[in-house]
């Protein structure tokens, strides 16, 4: 329960970050932190066989409310960030690591898939494992998921992705991240 309550406030942390300005309109006008916030409460009701069925309710709530399917099964490191998240979908069996973000129609979809740490995936991506092979798809850290990429092999850290089926078309460095970006905008605006 500590870890979750820890991941909410630094998910928060990370909204904050994202979007300056009145927290409270930003908090009841975006839908970003409300939908992680459903999702981390799934998590929790998930760890007590009691309070299962809240969690499957999180779940369904957040799909009605946002569109967005992501279950209570679903491993989500800290600092997890969703801009304009309508229409995601994720499997149950992806692990996504530490300060990833992910825009609008993106599906995380096959039985083998773990998302790296500093990820950002924009809009219209997938990334999907074989069912039938099962062979794990494994996007490495700080990688840059381009828009509408159809990501169908692992791909090695520090990369931006792009095409269908996607490859690595440039590589970068592991500074040239979002979170790092986003960081470094905030710094020149003399915001912390």
């Amino acid at each position: 329960m500590r870890d979750i309550l820890k991941f909410i406030k630094e998910d928060y942390r990370i909204f904050r970050l994202v979007h300056r300005g009145n927290v409270f309109l930003n908090l009841i006008y975006l839908p970003s932190f409300k939908i992680v916030l459903l999702f981390r409460l799934s998590q929790l009701f998930d760890t007590y066989k009691l309070f299962k069925p809240f969690a499957y309710f999180c779940t369904l709530l957040n799909d009605f409310l946002h569109g967005v399917w992501i279950g209570p099964g679903v491993q989500v490191g800290k600092g997890f960030y969703l801009g304009h998240p309508r229409g995601l979908v994720v499997n149950p069996n992806t692990i996504i690591g530490d300060y990833c973000s992910i825009i609008q129609q993106v599906t995380l979809g096959g039985p083998c898939l773990k998302i790296g740490n500093n990820v950002s995936i924009n809009a219209g991506a997938k990334i999907i494992s074989d069912p039938i092979k099962k062979k794990l798809v494994e996007i490495g850290d700080n990688c840059i998921i381009a828009a509408g990429a159809i990501v169908l092999v692992s791909m090695k850290e520090n990369s931006i992705v792009a095409g269908m089926p996607a490859k690595c078309v440039k590589e970068i460095t592991e500074n040239d991240n979002w979170l790092n970006k986003r960081e470094s905008i905030n710094l020149e605006n003399g915001k912390n």
